[in-house]
């Protein structure tokens, strides 16, 4: 029977709409959604940022837990389906890491920006690029809604963590925030080390050691002008990129050393780069 939905999807096959659907796919990819987490942290919503890098990092890490365990094999090769832009199907095949994906950054702005609009985009995107999985030949059905469920418990979880963070107002010394912050990551890559645990855990231990640095000395705003916000994104995601290729061609390809560089990454973008903000006026400090 899913074979049989991809077939009839496919039925509509041509040019036009096989270009279509891969730019929809890669709409879905993380790291178009991940470039969402430097553009809130350093322009919007600073903490917003970070709860949506956080959420989406979860997602990333029980979506490979998953996968792994599974093993489930796609639909490429399968008699009667056309599986184009295989590229984007790396790994096992269940759940659709694009749909669970786009389902958790969408939910999680939808929960944040309660707007017509914001549900529109949302959903829009999430059938899109659950419909180019398919269309693609690259998952099965079952592969989306797999995904698409698990992003709302992601989500739904990640809420009630936030809530009770936001009304415990919890005093917990600086030091002890560091300390979680690189044993709760490291933890979940012991219970799971598949090569993207390391690298994404890491990158969010990184991440958080920066921000609870930053709000415990330094404190920095968001606030500037478009052509302040654009010269920020560009310089900081310019670095972050130089960075972790640097440390790639300096340090051996291995698991230890990725999740190394993922950590670093991980500070440039939550304390590295507002530093150098601050320097060139970029960023305005509270304090």
């Amino acid at each position: 029977m899913q074979a049989a939905i991809i077939k009839d999807i496919q039925l509509l096959s041509n040019p036009i709409l096989d270009y279509f659907f891969i730019c929809i796919t890669m709409m879905g990819s993380s790291l178009f959604y991940f470039l969402a987490l430097p553009l809130f942290y350093w322009c919007i919503d600073k903490r917003f940022g970070l709860k949506l890098g956080l959420v989406l990092l979860s997602s990333i890490y029980v979506n490979t837990v998953i996968k792994n365990v599974t093993m489930v094999q796609r639909p490429i090769g399968y008699p009667g389906i056309r599986s184009i832009f295989t590229q984007s199907a790396g790994g096992y095949s269940f759940p659709s890491g694009h749909a669970q994906g786009t389902t958790t950054f969408w939910g999680t702005m939808m929960f944040k920006y309660n707007k017509k609009i914001t549900k529109i985009l949302g959903v829009a995107s999430i059938i899109l690029v659950s419909l180019s999985r398919l269309y693609l030949g690259v998952h099965w059905p079952v592969d989306i809604v797999g995904g698409i469920l698990i992003a709302l418990l992601v989500i739904i979880v990640a809420e009630l963590v936030d809530s009770i963070i936001i009304e415990g107002k919890y005093d917990i010394k600086l030091i002890y925030k560091i300390i979680l912050s690189l044993i709760v990551p490291l933890g979940l890559i012991i219970l799971f080390p598949y090569n993207e645990n390391f690298e994404y855990m890491e990158l969010a231990s990184g991440t958080m050691i920066g921000y609870f640095i930053d709000q415990h000395y330094f404190k920095f705003t968001v606030n500037n002008t478009v052509k302040g916000q654009i010269a920020k994104l560009i310089i900081g995601i310019s670095i972050f990129a130089v960075i972790l290729s640097t440390l790639k061609y300096l340090l051996p390809y291995t698991e230890i050393f990725n999740a190394f560089r993922y950590f670093i990454g991980g500070l440039w973008i939550s304390i590295g780069a507002p530093l150098l903000f601050n320097k060139l006026k970029l960023n305005k400090k509270t304090l």
